[in-house]
């Protein structure tokens, strides 16, 4: 079956010969690793809400758009522009270019990481985010990238990774969603 490729996508406007390993990407470990983060996230928000107002939960006044995956937002950013690198990314072995200059500033990953709630994750809407992530799959599977990454000029590479490494971060991440959703 033939790749259908959009123009854009012919155009390289960086040099990624650096790459670290030419292991074609895995749309479920780029998954695991975002709600590695987001499980991480959102279990430092539960007990912070714990801490301090133990009655008080986002889940209050989300109805129809969940706000902790907004709130994700700028502290993945800040993440991206300091570290390169998130959590999840780093665990999982999942390595971003931003054009030749490696890291991005603030502004270039803000715009990234509302791409990505927007694109990928449909703004958490209950089966909106399902129609954007069976999107994104397709599209990542057969381009081998994302609409966001291919929009900004974002190299996306991946590195072998070991099993245990995968086990503790689907763990963390059920775990994590779990203590943060499950009310008691």
């Amino acid at each position: 079956m033939d790749k259908i490729v959009e123009p854009s996508e012919i155009i390289d406007k960086g040099d990624f010969s650096q790459e670290r390993s030419h292991t074609p990407p895995n749309p479920w470990i780029r998954f695991l690793a975002r709600f590695f983060d987001y499980s991480l996230f959102f279990t430092a928000i539960r007990l912070l809400i714990l801490s301090f107002q133990p009655h008080f939960s986002f889940r209050a006044i989300d109805s129809f758009v969940p706000v902790e995956f907004l709130a994700w937002v700028p502290l993945e950013a800040l993440l991206l522009s300091t570290w390169g690198t998130t959590p999840g990314k780093w665990l999982l072995h999942i390595q971003m270019r931003f054009g030749r200059t490696g890291k991005p500033d603030f502004k270039l990953a803000f715009r990234r990481s509302i791409l990505v709630w927007i694109r990928g994750l449909g703004l958490a809407i209950p089966f909106i985010n399902l129609f954007c992530f069976l999107v994104a799959y397709n599209r990542l599977k057969l381009t081998q990238t994302t609409s966001w990454d291919r929009d900004l000029n974002i190299h996306v590479s991946y590195a072998p990774i070991h099993r245990w490494r995968i086990g503790l971060a689907a763990s963390v991440a059920v775990l994590g969603l779990l203590f943060y959703y499950l009310p008691f």
